[in-house]
C-alpha cells in the first residue's frame, strides 16, 4: 500500500508539478542579444537559412556557414536591412582546415563586448537509402562524415570560445537517432552517433558551463523529401549495383519501394518548419534551455514514444509503416517454389500420407483401449 501511495503522488501530483514549473522557467529569456554571436552550418537552405534570418532580425549576429558561394550570396541578399547581422563563412565540416579556417575566421571577427554565445550544428544530409544490401561503405563513411563527425569538428573547433561565454552547443539529430528506420542504414547509423557524442559532451562541458542541446525532428518538408528528389536518389543507388543485386530484388520491388517512401514521408511530413525553427531559437535563447526538443507531431506521439516499447512491437510497427508492399524477387521467387514443392509432396506421396495418418490413429486406438483395461 505504502508503495502505491508513493506511485500516485509522483505520477498525479510530483510530475505535473514539474512540468509546471518547466514551462515557466523556459520562458526566461538570456538578456542582452545584440551582445552575442551565433554560429550556424548549413545555411545554404532549409533550417538553418531560416533560423540565421530570425536571428538576425532579433538584433543577433549571425555568422552563418554555407557550403556553397550560391547559397552565400542568396541569405546575404535577404539580411541587408535586418536589426542585427549576418556574416557568411565559407565552411565544408567534412574538411578539417575548412572547419579551422571557419573558427579562425569567426574569432577575429567578433567585435570588442560581442561573445560567441552559441554554436548550431545543422549541416547533414540524408543520402542514401534502402536496403543494406543497397548501401556501400563508402555510403556509410559519406553519411558519418556529414551527420556525425561534421558535429564533432566543428564542436572542437569552437568549444574554446563558447568555454569563455559559458554558452551552448545545438546539435540536430533526428528521431532516426532514436529509433532506428528501416531502409535507411547510413543515416540512422550517424544520427545515433551524434546522439552518443552529444550526450558524452554535455556531461563533459557542464562544468565549464556549456550547455548542450539536442533537436530530434520527425518528418519536414523540406528538399530532402522533394518526391523527385527521392526517386532520384533510388534510382542512383540502384544503377550502381550489381547484375547480382538487382536479380535479387527486381525492378518491381525497386518501384513499389520508391512509391510507398515516396508516398509515406510526403504524408507524414509536416509543412509546418517553424517548429524546428522555433525549437532551435529557443535553445540560443532561453536561460534554461531543454536538453533535447522532439520537433513534430510524429516525432512526440510515434517515433519518441515507441523507443519505450518492446522491441516486437517496434518491429511490427516499422513492418507496418516502411515496408514495401512487393516482396523482393528472389524472396518471391522462392515462396514460389516452395509452394509447388508441397503441392508436389501431396500428390507425388499420397501414400505415405495416408500410412501415417493410419498409424497415429491405431495409435491412438491402442491407448484408448490400453486406458479401458
Amino acid at each position: 500500500m505504502v508503495c502505491c501511495f508513493f506511485a500516485f503522488v509522483v505520477v498525479f501530483l510530483l510530475l505535473p508539478l514539474y512540468y509546471a514549473l518547466r514551462y515557466l522557467w523556459e520562458l526566461l529569456p538570456v538578456g542582452n542579444l545584440r551582445k552575442k554571436a551565433v554560429f550556424i552550418t548549413g545555411c545554404d537552405s532549409g533550417f538553418g537559412r531560416t533560423l540565421a534570418i530570425k536571428c538576425a532580425e532579433n538584433g543577433m549576429h549571425v555568422f552563418a556557414g554555407c557550403l556553397t558561394e550560391q547559397g552565400a550570396k542568396s541569405i546575404e541578399a535577404d539580411a541587408t536591412s535586418l536589426e542585427g547581422t549576418v556574416i557568411t563563412v565559407m565552411i565544408d565540416v567534412t574538411k578539417d582546415d575548412s572547419v579551422k579556417k571557419a573558427a579562425d575566421f569567426v574569432k577575429k571577427r567578433l567585435n570588442p563586448g560581442i561573445s560567441l554565445w552559441a554554436v548550431v550544428n545543422n549541416a547533414g544530409i540524408f543520402a542514401t537509402y534502402g536496403p543494406d544490401d543497397w548501401c556501400s561503405i563508402e555510403d556509410y563513411k559519406l553519411a558519418l562524415d556529414i551527420n556525425t563527425l561534421g558535429i564533432i569538428r566543428v564542436s572542437q573547433a569552437f568549444k574554446a570560445l563558447l568555454k569563455q561565454s559559458k554558452g551552448r552547443i545545438i546539435s540536430v539529430t533526428s528521431v532516426a537517432g532514436r529509433v532506428s528506420l528501416p531502409y535507411t542504414g547510413p543515416y540512422s547509423v550517424g544520427k545515433f552517433a551524434s546522439e552518443a557524442y552529444m550526450d558524452c559532451i554535455r556531461f563533459e562541458l557542464k562544468p565549464f558551463g556549456v550547455t548542450c542541446c539536442i533537436l530530434e525532428p520527425g518528418i519536414f518538408k523540406t528538399g530532402l523529401i522533394d518526391r523527385d528528389a527521392m526517386k532520384r536518389r533510388i534510382d542512383g543507388v540502384w544503377s550502381k549495383l550489381t547484375e547480382e543485386q538487382r536479380e535479387d530484388y527486381g525492378v518491381a520491388f525497386k518501384d513499389s519501394f520508391a512509391a510507398h517512401w515516396s508516398d509515406l514521408f510526403n504524408d507524414l511530413s509536416s509543412e509546418h518548419v517553424e517548429y524546428v525553427v522555433d525549437s532551435y531559437y529557443h535553445a540560443i535563447t532561453a536561460r534554461f534551455p531543454r536538453y533535447r526538443y522532439r520537433c513534430g507531431w510524429d516525432a512526440l506521439l510515434f517515433f519518441i514514444p515507441i523507443t519505450y516499447l518492446p522491441t516486437e512491437i517496434i518491429d511490427f510497427a516499422m513492418k507496418f509503416l516502411f515496408d514495401p508492399r512487393i516482396k523482393p524477387a528472389a524472396i518471391e521467387k522462392k515462396k514460389i517454389s516452395m509452394n509447388t514443392r508441397q503441392t508436389s509432396l501431396i500428390y507425388e506421396y499420397p501414400h505415405s500420407v495416408n500410412s501415417l495418418c493410419s498409424s497415429l490413429w491405431l495409435l491412438c486406438t491402442s491407448v484408448v483401449c490400453l486406458v479401458g483395461v
